[in-house]
């Protein structure tokens, strides 16, 4: 996940799911107080990789992945190759398709990481036998509900290589007043962002970056930054429900 500054670093611990670093906003990424899954339990899940680069995406259509505007933000296309169907990093049994177009949503900010959302088209499908679809929520997450984090991030919160296998975690959502009062005078939540962790314990880190907040086998969030991993505050996901019109206008007109 992102690290906004030096000094809210130096307090807080800010992260992201990535390893980029738009402007004053550093990503990365990692399941924190989680455990190892498999692939045939998060079938949707998918590497968006670079040669320098880790994050996670959704497999929403056979040709299309959803993931944070910050993994690909002011990068090449053809940078980029996808993994499906694999539990480990880039696995013997991957499915591998590169991508031939990116969208990234036009009000995405890449100083506050509002509308952290982007869709990538495959340049074929990504078919296998553990691989499918995911739907996208269409309304919001109830305050509360437990919510399953997937990822090969950081597994603690000062690791230094992301995790060999996939990991998942069970969270807790938070309810929006709760979610702004938490960073009041830190971070201006947007109603593009939510709020899920377990302070201290479980959460999302480094190296998950784009990767699924699934509820109820719907797609729900979008792993965007936060202000450490397992920390005071609790991570920071897109919200599916606020960008699902405009992900299902760009598979409309670019499919």
């Amino acid at each position: 996940r992102c690290l906004t500054s030096l000094f809210l670093v130096q307090i807080l611990g800010f992260h992201s799911a990535v390893y980029a670093h738009p402007d004053s906003v550093q990503i990365q990424p990692r399941i924190i107080g989680g455990h190892v899954s498999s692939i045939k339990e998060e079938k949707y899940l998918v590497q968006v990789t670079t040669s320098e680069e880790l994050c996670g995406g959704s497999l929403v259509k056979p040709r299309w992945v959803i993931t944070a505007a910050h993994c690909v933000y002011n990068k090449n296309k053809n940078d980029f190759k996808i993994y499906g169907g694999a539990s480990n990093q880039a696995g013997p049994y991957a499915v591998i398709r590169t991508v031939d177009y990116i969208a990234i949503r036009p009000d995405f900010n890449r100083k506050t990481l509002n509308m952290d959302v982007a869709a990538l088209r495959l340049n074929s499908d990504m078919i296998g036998a553990n691989i499918e679809t995911i739907p996208l929520a269409a309304q919001s997450v109830p305050a509360r509900a437990l919510v399953k984090v997937s990822g090969w991030g950081f597994l603690t919160a000062d690791a230094t290589k992301t995790a060999e296998r996939v990991h998942s975690v069970l969270v807790p959502m938070w309810s929006r007043a709760s979610c702004v009062s938490a960073f009041r005078g830190i971070h201006r939540i947007t109603r593009s962002m939510v709020c899920a962790a377990r302070l201290y314990k479980k959460d999302s880190c480094d190296g998950d970056s784009g990767g699924p907040l699934v509820y109820r086998v719907q797609l729900a969030g979008i792993v965007s930054f936060g202000y450490g991993c397992a920390s005071a505050l609790p991570g920071i996901y897109t919200s599916v429900p606020e960008i699902r019109d405009w992900f299902q206008r760009v598979v409309e007109q670019h499919s």
